[in-house]
């Protein structure tokens, strides 16, 4: 499937001569109650959710995308008011998993006769992926992978291009300053074909949409 990752122009500069992606960790995204969606007014439950919390810290690492690069609120938000980029990446679909949104904290009910208390597999996907629905407009999807190998540089984890995350298309902001035609060059030979193109308003609607007066440019792998 093709999902989007929208960053300021410096950032996706860096991912493009890199080739790969930055790792978030859990506590440093920009919602408070990230894997804090059960309901912990019992003390049993609010003791086991920050122990799984605090081991996915440690753990697991997330790049979160978004379904489409049309909504003008995502730019602005996370692509510095319309001055950054879009990338879009086709992943597998079974890696790729889609946010739900909720206006209630999870219930979750312990069975101490049960392994791990009756917790299952399908309800730690649910803490990993449930959000609060005032976060429903950036449809957002997720991968996720083990923090295993940091940067001898900065400490920081990746996850490179390839098959987990293939590189398809360059959105350029409208209010970037950086002409299409100079991704090129950063962008190299890749390993599958790119297609590079400008934003814009459209003119019927309030979405983002394809700058026809500016000429796409398609990188071949060869």
């Amino acid at each position: 499937m093709r999902l989007y990752y929208m960053t300021s122009y410096e950032v996706a500069l860096i991912i493009l001569r890199e080739r790969r992606m930055r790792l978030a960790r859990f506590d440093n995204l920009n919602d408070p109650f990230e894997l804090l969606s059960a309901s912990m007014t019992d003390p049993e439950v609010r003791y086991l959710i920050k122990y799984l919390r605090d081991h996915w810290v440690r753990k697991i690492g997330i790049i979160c995308m978004g379904l489409h690069w049309k909504s003008p609120v995502m730019w602005a938000h996370y692509a510095r008011n319309h001055t950054g980029i879009c990338l879009g990446f086709d992943v597998p679909d079974d890696l790729a998993r889609e946010v739900r949104y909720s206006s209630e904290r999870e219930q979750v009910v312990l069975d101490m006769a049960k392994e791990l208390r009756g917790i299952n597999s399908e309800l730690l996907q649910r803490i990993t992926t449930t959000k609060y629905e005032q976060w429903s407009y950036e449809e957002e999807w997720r991968l996720f992978s083990k923090l295993e190998e940091k940067d001898p540089v900065n400490g920081e984890f990746y996850l490179p291009f390839g098959p987990t995350m293939t590189l398809r298309e360059v959105i350029v902001g409208v209010r970037c300053k950086a002409p299409v035609g100079s991704f090129r060059k950063i962008i190299g030979r890749p390993e599958s074909a790119i297609k590079i193109i400008k934003a814009r308003p459209a003119f019927d609607s309030f979405t983002m949409v394809q700058q026809k007066n500016v000429t796409p440019i398609k990188i071949s792998p060869w």
